[in-house]
């Protein structure tokens, strides 16, 4: 008696199933590999940030501290001014942020929403900015700062690092796909310019935001080369020429490096925590859009 059609089919959609087993192990087992090598230094810097000195140069290397301590995190603040650093890195990440933030958002609903002679001509040469090398700019950006007197000052880590053509355009695409009704319904209703970008579009534009926040965040907080070149003093280092120093200007000492690095990370870790839904939503929509 021969099987039944639906029978017949069951049999070989589970035969093909079946002969996927080894391409599907095949793919899991490299991703995981490659986890594993892209996670495996971070998670020996976090072991090492808890490790005794004596036992960093053990053979073989130990990825988990056999007696955890927290001696290290307790030598980066006693012997270096770890905490200084720490404060001048979130004062000039955050106020460089919000900077971006303000200007970004502005100059993103101008191409976004209004019309203006010029108008594409003036977003490619911005967009064109984007092909300059970042270290072309290093010596205008420092001759602008030292004129206006910024240098080995707070301004000039801060001032620098606001805006950016990436910025603009992240938050113009975004902000094209909000509806032109809501804007105009606000302007019938008697709200001026500035009433209609600060409450329709930011509030909508919250995902777009919060992605430049952090990738501007991210930028700032992990800049090495501008504070390099433009603080001298001691007093205005950020964390990441702080810890650039440390095999300089202090006995080496892999443990509190790697305790440094680990309270370095913190910030970023909380900051992604809260926004990454965001995040995502907003680059979403950018590339939908683009």
């Amino acid at each position: 008696m021969p099987r039944p059609k639906a029978a017949r089919t069951g049999s070989r959609a589970w035969l093909r199933s079946l002969s996927l087993v080894p391409q599907v192990v095949l793919v899991y087992s490299l991703l995981a590999l490659l986890v594993i090598f892209m996670i495996g230094p971070y998670l020996f810097i976090f072991g090492t940030a808890f490790k005794e000195t004596y036992t960093l140069v053990s053979i073989p290397p130990r990825l988990i501290p056999e007696n955890p301590t927290l001696e290290n995190f307790r030598d980066i603040f006693s012997t270096m001014p770890f905490a200084r650093w720490f404060l001048n890195s979130a004062v000039v990440a955050a106020l460089s942020t919000l900077g971006t933030l303000l200007v970004c958002s502005m100059a993103g609903y101008t191409f976004a929403k209004k019309d203006f002679y010029g108008k594409r001509v003036l977003f490619m040469v911005l967009m064109a900015t984007l092909m300059i090398p970042s270290a072309l700019m290093l010596v205008p950006a420092f001759l602008v700062t030292n004129q206006l007197g910024l240098v080995n000052t707070y301004g000039g880590l801060i001032l620098p690092g606001i805006g950016g053509a990436m910025g603009v355009f992240l938050l113009r695409q975004f902000i094209e796909t909000l509806p032109s009704e809501l804007e105009q319904a606000a302007l019938i209703d008697g709200a001026s310019e500035l009433q209609v970008f600060t409450r329709v579009i930011l509030p909508l534009a919250k995902p777009g935001l919060a992605t430049l926040a952090i990738l501007s965040f991210t930028g700032s907080w992990n800049s090495l080369i501008w504070p390099l070149i433009i603080v001298n003093s001691k007093g205005l280092y950020t964390l990441p020429l702080g810890l650039a120093l440390l095999r300089t200007e202090f006995q080496v000492n892999y443990g509190a490096t790697s305790a440094a690095a680990v309270v370095s990370v913190v910030p970023l870790v909380v900051a992604f925590s809260f926004l990454q839904r965001y995040f995502i939503e907003g680059l979403t929509v950018g590339a939908l859009k683009g």
